[in-house]
C-alpha cells in the first residue's frame, strides 16, 4: 500500500522518515519543544510500518500507565485517522491496544510502572520491530531503557525504536546525556525540531503569538519550552548572564589589552572532541571584556590531522598556545610541527578558580562562527540534589571541552592572580 506524507509529517522530518524507510539505525531520538510534532511523527512511522511489514507489531511505553490512553493511544489514532485507514484498525482500552484487523498485528500500549506486565507480554504473530519512549524523560534511566531492549528485541531482522522527548530544564538530566552520547553510536540518529520547523497553518496563529509573547517575557523559558534547550535554571548555569552570542570584527593586536591573543586547546578523541580557542581581551567604554573569536575542532582527529586544523585559527603558529598538560605527547607533537605548544598549568582548584576569573569579566561576547562554546556556555552547570533541587557548589564534568581550552588559554592570568582591574 502506498501511503502519501508530503501532507503528514513536517518538512524537518523527511530525511528522519527515509533514514526509517532504509532501517539506517535502530534508535532514533527525537528532541524539541512544543509544537514540533516529533510524537505525531513517531505514531505515523509506527503505522505505516504495521501496514507495510506483516511481521511488525509494536511496544509502545510511558512512565506510568494511567497517562497512556489520553496520550499514546489518542496520537496513533489521529495517524491511522489521518492516513486514511479507519476501517483497517480497531481498539480497546483495557489492556489498552490496537489491532490492524487484516493479519492481527498489535499495538501494544503500557506504562513500566509495572514492568512485570511488560515482561510477561506475548505475541501470536510476529515481533516488536517498533519500541516507542514517549516522553522518556520521565522514564528512572538507561538502565531501565535497556532491561526492556533485551525483553523485547527477539526474533526479527530490524528494530527501530523511538525516543521522543521535551529535554528538560537540567542539563545533566539522563536524557540529555544520553542523547549526546547517542550522536556518536553509529546506530543511534539524533534529531532536534522546534516548532518554527513545522508549516505555520498545522499549529495555527494563536500557538506562535504565545511562542513569541514568551519569548519577549521570558527567554530563558521560551528557549526551553517552545525551542527544546536544556538551558537550566538561570542559578544552575555557570556562565549565566556572562556571555553573549555576538558579530564582531576583530581589532588589531595593538588595540587589545597587552596587544595579544590568548589560546588554548583541550585534547579528545572518540568521545571527547579535540578543541581550539583563540581569545582576546579588550577595554571598553569603563568595562573589560573578553572576546572569543575563533573555535576549531572535532571529534576522531588524528594527530597527523592536527597541524592543519589548527592553521585554521588566524596565527595560531605564531602565538603561544597552552595545551592540555594530560596529554604532554600531543604537545610536543606540535611543537615538532612549528608550534609553540606548552603544557597549561594545573593546580588543586584551578577549574574552580578559571570559572571564577571567566566570570569576573563584564562581558563574555562570542561570535556566531564558534557554535561549540556557545553550546557549551547554554549547558555548562552545576549538580542539582536529585531529591531536594538544591543546586550544589559542584560543577559538572560535562559540555567543557571547549571552555577548558579557554581556561588554558587564560592560565597564566588564572594562575597569576592578574585582575581584570589591572586592564584600567
Amino acid at each position: 500500500m502506498q501511503i502519501n506524507l508530503s501532507e503528514c509529517i513536517a518538512p524537518s522530518f523527511y530525511d528522519v522518515h527515509r533514514k526509517v524507510r532504509d532501517n539506517a539505525f535502530s534508535s532514533f531520538w527525537l528532541k524539541g519543544g512544543r509544537g514540533s510534532t516529533k510524537s505525531s511523527f513517531a505514531a505515523i512511522q509506527i503505522i505505516k510500518g504495521i501496514v507495510e511489514d506483516n511481521q511488525a507489531n509494536a511496544l509502545v511505553l510511558r512512565k506510568v500507565d494511567g497517562t497512556v490512553r489520553k496520550s499514546v493511544l489518542e496520537m496513533l489514532l489521529w495517524a491511522i485517522e489521518i492516513l486514511g485507514l479507519e476501517n483497517s484498525f480497531d481498539h480497546k482500552v483495557s489492556p489498552t491496544e490496537i489491532e490492524y484487523l487484516p493479519t492481527g498485528q498489535k499495538i501494544i500500549m503500557g506504562g513500566l510502572d509495572d514492568a512485570r506486565k511488560i515482561k510477561s507480554i506475548k505475541l501470536k504473530k510476529g515481533y516488536f520491530k517498533f519500541l516507542w519512549w514517549e516522553e522518556a524523560e520521565e522514564f528512572a534511566g538507561m538502565e531501565e531503557i535497556r532491561s526492556v531492549r533485551q525483553s523485547t528485541r527477539r526474533g526479527g531482522d530490524a528494530f527501530i525504536e523511538f525516543i521522543t522527548f521535551n529535554p528538560p530544564n537540567d542539563p545533566a538530566a539522563w536524557v540529555n546525556a544520553a542523547s549526546d552520547e547517542a550522536k556518536s553510536d553509529p546506530d543511534a540518529y539524533v534529531h532536534h525540531s522546534t516548532y518554527l520547523d513545522v508549516p505555520a497553518e498545522w499549529l495555527g496563529k494563536q500557538f506562535f503569538k504565545d511562542a513569541e509573547r514568551l519569548r519577549l517575557r521570558d527567554p530563558l523559558a521560551y528557549q526551553h519550552e517552545y525551542m527544546g534547550e536544556s538551558v537550566g535554571r538561570a542559578e544552575q548555569i555557570v556562565f549565566f548572564g556572562k556571555w553573549q552570542e555576538k558579530e564582531f570584527i576583530t581589532p588589531p593586536v595593538r588595540e587589545m589589552y597587552q596587544s595579544r591573543f590568548f589560546y588554548g586547546a583541550d585534547w579528545g578523541f572518540a568521545q571527547d572532541p579535540t578543541a581550539l580557542i583563540r581569545c582576546f581581551i579588550m577595554h571598553e567604554r569603563g568595562e573589560v571584556n573578553l572576546y572569543i573569536d575563533y573555535e576549531v575542532g572535532g571529534h576522531g582527529v588524528e594527530l597527523d590531522e592536527l597541524p592543519a586544523l589548527f592553521r585554521k585559527v588566524p596565527e595560531s603558529d605564531q602565538w603561544k598556545i597552552y595545551g592540555d598538560a594530560a596529554r604532554p605527547e600531543t604537545n610536543s607533537h606540535l611543537r615538532n610541527h612549528g608550534f609553540n605548544c606548552e603544557s597549561a598549568p594545573k593546580w588543586k582548584g584551578s577549574v574552580e578558580d578559571g570559572v571564577e576569573y571567566l566570570r569576573s569579566f563584564n562581558n563574555i561576547y562570542v561570535h556566531p562562527r564558534c557554535p561549540k562554546i556557545i553550546e557549551e556556555f547554554i549547558k555548562y552547570s552545576y549538580k542539582v540534589d536529585k531529591h531536594t533541587k538544591e543546586i550544589l557548589p559542584i560543577i559538572v564534568d560535562k559540555w567543557n571541552h571547549y571552555i577548558d581550552a579557554l581556561r588554558y588559554a587564560m592560565a597564566d592570568y588564572i594562575k597569576g592572580e592578574v585582575s581584570i582591574l589591572d586592564v584600567l
